[in-house]
């Protein structure tokens, strides 16, 4: 279902951008759930966890956060910190939270679409597998409309006014009309003619 496809990708997210340090589990990073600071255990839907995912309090300046965490590390302790000397322009954890995105993972099958891919591509063939499920509704409307359309024919034809039927009706009554008109005249003119004989 999409909302199960939401939720798995919701869980992708929290998982990609997950903080890691040496025997330390992973926990939590730039985005965070109501199970935080664990990261949700791979390729198990988590129902409802796409409503639920926001941007972890500890890197989000609007609650007081402090946004350099997410290049450096350290949400959830000093055991979490990457960029050890605080370097402005230390990039390694952005660039392998790039790579995360696009990294394989395991993802549960019951959510209708592929149980290994990035997350990336999971959240791509999701809006596939939507695209799919519209597509399919939509000629199946289709496909109702014109069942519509010719039963209320059909219906016409059989009760109500047909215009094409009742145009070649009427041209039969023209023609009929005609021939009656011609008759008439021939028999006015053989009236006329034994009238005129006699008279």
């Amino acid at each position: 279902t999409m909302q199960g496809q939401l939720d798995e990708t919701a869980r992708g997210l929290i998982t990609a951008f997950a903080e890691t340090a040496p025997s330390m589990p992973n926990a939590a990073g730039l985005f965070t759930w109501p199970g935080a600071p664990a990261v949700p255990a791979a390729g198990t839907l988590v129902d409802g966890i796409a409503g639920t995912i926001k941007i972890n309090a500890a890197m989000d300046p609007s609650a007081g956060g402090n946004p350099t965490l997410l290049r450096d590390g350290g949400a959830n302790g000093a055991a979490y910190i990457a960029n050890t000397t605080g370097g402005p322009s230390y990039s390694n954890l952005l660039v392998a939270y790039g790579d995360q995105l696009d990294k394989p993972m395991t993802f549960d099958p019951s959510a209708g679409i592929s149980a290994t891919s990035s997350v990336a591509d999971y959240a791509a063939n999701s809006i596939g597998w939507l695209q799919g499920i519209r597509q399919q509704a939509s000629t199946a409307a289709d496909a109702k409309e014109a069942l519509a359309q010719r039963s209320a024919d059909a219906l016409s034809n059989a009760t109500g006014v047909n215009v094409d039927q009742e145009m070649s009706l009427m041209l039969d009554l023209e023609h009929t009309y005609q021939a009656s008109a011609r008759m008439m005249k021939t028999v006015d003119d053989m009236m006329t003619a034994l009238l005129n004989a006699v008279g």
